[in-house]
């Protein structure tokens, strides 16, 4: 597939990215993907699950539902503390970008989907945020990917990127609270183990 389909593809796939105002920004964002989904074994985006845990949830759906959380909370947020303005491009970024590295950390097996050989090489989102350094984006876009998950012993360096982690960690353990699993809150599980 030529890469203005792939970009087109990233596009449709992530509607979040038309609220971005800062062009640049979402281009990075966008190659950011391409580039991803180029490593990957996955021929769609959308065939990438969210976890292994959970295979009928994509990615590219665990994506899009964060997204319209953190936005929603960001305004609910900043209606009730005035003082506060989140940066909704760096916001936006980071929903983006968070679990980018999953394209490479997930695998496809015979068995079903699986945590793969990445996760035995560095903690999940790390490459996502090596990623974006290569294209060309800040220290501080590195920090809310690596800051979403606690597997990269990272801390948020800015309220946007502590607002995302809640957020992520909040639907994950929801999710796992309808299943009957391990709560992230309570110490597990620990990712691609």
């Amino acid at each position: 597939m030529p890469q203005d389909e792939k970009e087109k593809k990233v596009r449709d796939c992530f509607p979040i990215l038309g609220k971005m105002k800062d062009h640049e920004l979402k281009a990075k964002v966008t190659r950011c993907w391409v580039k991803m989904w180029e490593e990957s074994k996955w021929k769609d985006l959308r065939d990438c699950p969210f976890t292994p845990p959970f295979p009928e949830i994509s990615l590219v759906d665990h994506v899009n539902c964060v997204g319209e959380m953190v936005l929603t909370a960001a305004d609910v947020v900043e209606r009730h503390n005035p003082q506060l303005k989140l940066d909704r491009d760096y916001l936006i970024t980071g929903v983006l970008l968070h679990d980018l590295s999953k394209l490479v950390e997930i695998e496809k097996g015979p068995d079903g989907v699986k945590w793969g050989e990445m996760l035995k090489l560095m903690p999940h989102s790390t490459y996502g945020a090596f990623t974006a350094l290569a294209q060309g984006l800040s220290p501080r876009v590195a920090n809310i990917i690596m800051a979403h998950t606690r597997m990269a012993g990272t801390l948020p360096a800015s309220p946007e990127a502590t607002l995302l982690h809640y957020m992520d960690y909040g639907l994950a353990d929801v999710l796992r609270a309808h299943r009957g699993l391990a709560l992230i809150m309570d110490g597990g599980p620990q990712l691609g183990k």
